[in-house]
């Protein structure tokens, strides 16, 4: 299978690092007396920009002790489009402080290490008044690095992330996408929805006539490589699949793959269940596995064209370098559990550089066609599930544990299943939309990050 890329496509974001310290000997403050202030904003200055990981840029860099240091930086304000605040010391010029994040009047990042800094009652102070800020005190430079990646997926987010969206012609706008049968009750969303979701992501409509005429256009010969060393690393197969349907399907990843370069996309979403809904022989095979290969390639993939989620694999993918993975839950009072199942699961689940989960390939479960990609998860592995709210102000998040990954001949293919204290209470008082988005690892903090600057309240699911 494809190894993963995970730049964002997109121009760099343009930053500022703002460094905020005392000056002289001694200095009166943390993290020591003789504490060499000056090589540490050197230090700073000068490799800052290999914190961006290709997705940003400092176009500003200014150890700020005066009003005239801010007014130099004030100068670019219309040039950058985020701030990072560092702190490395105590008994910071703190009105200098708050000026910076006033008037700049961006969203703002504060780093920090132990024994460095005591900013956290005016932290807390402009988070509580709304300012966009939030930040990190860490002693281990990767989640220094994390919240960087948390405020430039954000400000990517905020710029529109475009989403190459394949529909039918019925469903070619925000306003008519999900109208079929299969989503009633589900998807009911509000006007508050299509304002957000156009501020985060930009749309661009595609018919799924475009995608076949690209596929008629990719030879045999083209996709076998691809499709045999898929049949070859599975550990199972359908005896309902054969070769040449696994070449089908990693033709239609190529045909999606070309309609990502022509409209300069950085994600997807297939509106897969109104295409086949309509006409159920419309594709020869089902999107499933392209949507397997764009996630393990650090292209964010929504099946049944979920928005909602795919804010969210976009997060997963730039925050935590690895996919998400859109799963629909099942409740089971007889053991008191929660599984999580479908189609799309991403094979790269430990990050885009790691070792893949071992993979069948198997039928799709509602239409009966060929073919999805059932992935076997890790059992005791940390996750972390998490949605947004179709209005768009909050995000339920949970972290969990893999219990076990079933192998149920019913429902979509991938699932997972989790315990919980009283599925009863989960069930009933359960959180619409249906979908909920899982990766690896706990990101609850992370994903809180990202909401402080989306402005959703975080929720507990």
């Amino acid at each position: 299978m494809v190894e993963g890329v995970i730049a964002l496509t997109s121009s760099p974001v343009k930053l500022a690092l703002l460094v905020f310290g005392r000056r002289g000997l001694p200095l009166m403050a943390w993290p020591r007396f003789d504490y060499k202030v000056e090589a540490k904003v050197a230090e700073l200055l000068s490799s800052c920009d290999s914190w961006c990981e290709g997705n940003c840029t400092f176009t500003v860099k200014k150890w700020v002790n005066s009003s005239e240091d801010l007014e130099e930086v004030l100068k670019h304000r219309d040039e950058i489009e985020g701030v990072v605040i560092y702190i490395v010391t105590t008994s910071i010029n703190y009105a200098l402080f708050y000026d910076a994040v006033e008037k700049l009047g961006k969203p703002v990042l504060v780093l920090t290490e132990p024994y460095f800094s005591l900013v956290w009652p005016e932290l807390a102070d402009l988070m509580k008044r709304g300012y966009p800020i939030t930040g990190v005190s860490a002693s281990n430079s990767e989640d220094r690095l994390t919240g960087v990646r948390v405020l430039v997926t954000y400000l990517k987010l905020k710029r529109g992330v475009r989403v190459l969206v394949i529909s039918t012609p019925e469903e070619s706008t925000l306003e008519t996408l999900h109208r079929s049968e299969i989503y009633v009750g589900d998807r009911v969303y509000l006007g508050e929805y299509f304002k957000r979701v156009r501020e985060l992501l930009d749309p661009v409509f595609v018919e799924y006539t475009e995608l076949l005429r690209e596929l008629d256009s990719i030879s045999d010969d083209r996709a076998k490589p691809l499709a045999e060393a898929i049949l070859k690393n599975s550990y199972w197969v359908s005896g309902s699949i054969s070769k040449e349907d696994v070449v089908k399907s990693v033709k239609l990843y190529y045909a999606v793959k070309r309609l990502v370069e022509k409209y300069g996309a950085e994600a997807v979403a297939f509106n897969c269940f109104t295409i086949m809904l309509r006409d159920i022989n419309a594709l020869p095979v089902t999107p499933c596995l392209a949507i397997t290969l764009l996630n393990d390639e650090g292209i964010p993939a929504a099946c049944e064209a979920d928005l909602n989620s795919l804010v969210l694999q976009v997060a997963f993918t730039h925050i935590a370098k690895r996919p998400g993975w859109i799963s629909d839950p099942i409740f089971d009072f007889s053991d008191s559990s929660v599984t999580y199942a479908h189609c799309t699961a991403p094979t790269k689940m430990n990050g885009f550089g790691e070792r893949r989960e071992q993979y069948a390939l198997d039928m799709h479960d509602e239409s009966g066609k060929p073919l999805v990609v059932r992935v076997k998860m890790t059992e005791g592995k940390k996750i972390t599930v998490a949605q947004i709210s179709p209005d768009f102000t909050k995000l339920y998040i949970a972290v969990v544990e893999i219990a076990s990954s079933p192998v149920v001949d019913l429902a979509c293919r991938t699932k997972i299943k989790v315990r919980v204290e009283n599925v009863a209470t989960h069930m009933w008082n359960f959180k619409p939309p249906l979908h909920r988005v899982v990766a690896y690892g706990d990101w609850s903090r992370e994903l809180s990050m990202l909401a402080r600057y989306m402005g959703l309240e975080v929720v507990e699911d």
